[in-house]
């Protein structure tokens, strides 16, 4: 786990609420605060995509809307690139925010591949999520990274590919992050 402060907010935020860097990862959870405090639970509702009127059980068997592929990340949460537009709705303005956090996770159909890649000696299975949080105080705004496993190891192989990883990324992107 690494935390590093965002030098360039204002690079940083452009490129999460208008680019498309991001839209893959599934949001977890995110709070904005402005006029008052939005609280998103990123769960996803497969009910809302079934009619009214059907059967709770054929409601129960439906998980996930047709027309998206919700199996490439974590099929319990929506991807940001679905609801990007509405936290930016939020958040655009000429005020800024008194506050934001953002929760994602990476892209569980790329994990294994991520972990090959890097070299991690981590065992894919006991690998439940890799995390990436962004949380705005008014005045800075501060990225942490984290991994989730299902098992206890002492292999933190895929934590340090993870947060060499993030600071590649940002560092392709051209933005610029201080350790705190």
């Amino acid at each position: 786990m690494i935390a590093l402060n965002i030098l360039d907010i204002k690079k940083c935020m452009s490129l999460l609420l208008t680019g498309s860097l991001f839209d893959e990862y599934s949001l977890i959870e995110a709070q904005i605060k402005t006029f008052c405090t939005f609280s998103i639970d990123g769960r996803y509702e497969a009910a809302f995509f079934v009619d009214r009127e059907e059967t709770s059980s054929h409601a129960a068997s439906v998980s996930q809307d047709p027309g998206e592929d919700h199996d490439a990340g974590y099929p319990d949460y929506v991807r940001w690139g679905d609801v990007r537009e509405h936290c930016f709705s939020m958040i655009r303005g000429k005020k800024t925010p008194l506050f934001f956090k953002f929760v994602f996770f990476f892209p569980k159909n790329l994990q294994e591949a991520f972990l090959t890649k890097s070299g991690s000696t981590m065992n894919p299975a006991h690998l439940s999520g890799l995390c990436l949080n962004l949380r705005f105080d008014g005045k800075s705004l501060v990225l942490t990274t984290g991994s989730s496993l299902t098992v206890f190891t002492t292999d933190r192989s895929a934590d340090r590919a993870w947060d060499e990883y993030v600071r590649k990324l940002f560092a392709d992107q051209g933005i610029l992050v201080s350790d705190l």
